[in-house]
């Protein structure tokens, strides 16, 4: 019974790919599952709501899936979050505001907000990126100790097939952003430019807020300027998670990620 539920998680996360529909021998050949044993796990799939069958053949995401993930959303509270502080910072000629939710070693997009003008980006809501190559990302990785966030790369690496990072370099970026509260990326999409910051929880970083767009929209002279006011919205968000628990954060001392204490003595991001 165990090995059919892990083939059904393993079906399930081929469509973490980005494709809307998968055939089964594109199913077979993602998951390394004969096509006899795929057939019979999505009609089963098909009928508990997780997969739906697509005209032409193939299956793409069930009901039950958009049900589920929608109560993760609100379990983690950050869309809910980052909706007051994210609203007030400014953005340039293609800019847009992201807010990624980091699990393992991705972060998991959950929200973007274009500004007045909209151009193309690889991002989109529900989107799973290596959580090293994003602006959110990387914001949600600096929080953790060094070996975590490696472990967390590491592990994303082999599960998407894609080649190491420079350990020292990574991990050294993700110092810097730890000194100086954001973190400057231009890993995801050739091109862009991200400047996000950690978002944190009750219960240690939930992932990070961004503003990203073409990179000749980011001047080196304003980068600061950016980095502080995502920095600022992120710790807002962060001290809105807070309220929602009710209990005092303990992140600190793991991360050594900047923080000050509100009037009851809550430590919050800085």
């Amino acid at each position: 019974m165990s090995a059919s539920v892990g083939k059904a998680g393993h079906i399930l996360r081929a469509f973490a790919s980005g494709e809307d529909a998968l055939t089964i021998r594109a199913l077979a050949d993602a998951t390394g599952l004969p096509r006899s044993t795929v057939h019979l796990l999505c009609r089963t799939l098909v009928e508990e709501d997780l997969l739906e069958s697509v005209p032409g053949g193939g299956y793409r995401l069930g009901s039950m899936i958009l049900q589920l993930g929608g109560r993760v959303i609100d379990r983690s509270g950050l869309v809910e979050a980052t909706e007051g502080s994210a609203a007030g910072l400014r953005r340039g000629h293609g800019q847009e505001i992201h807010v990624g939710q980091l699990v393992g070693g991705w972060i998991v997009y959950l929200h973007r907000e274009s500004g007045p003008s909209k151009v193309a980006m690889v991002n989109r809501v529900g989107m799973r990126a290596p959580a090293f190559l994003s602006g959110c990302g990387k914001s949600g990785l600096a929080v953790l100790s060094g070996d975590d966030a490696w472990n967390r790369v590491q592990r994303s690496c082999v599960q998407d097939r894609i080649p190491m990072p420079d350990k020292g370099l990574l991990l050294s970026e993700l110092a810097k952003a730890r000194a100086q509260g954001y973190i400057v990326s231009r890993t995801l999409q050739e091109g862009w430019t991200s400047v996000g910051a950690a978002v944190v929880g009750a219960e240690g970083v939930v992932g990070g807020l961004s503003i990203a767009g073409p990179s000749n929209t980011f001047p080196w002279s304003r980068i600061h300027e950016v980095g502080e006011a995502v920095s600022g919205a992120a710790a807002a968000a962060s001290r809105r998670l807070l309220g929602r628990r009710g209990r005092k954060e303990t992140w600190r001392s793991a991360s050594g990620y900047p923080v000050h204490s509100s009037q009851d003595g809550t430590d919050l991001p800085a």
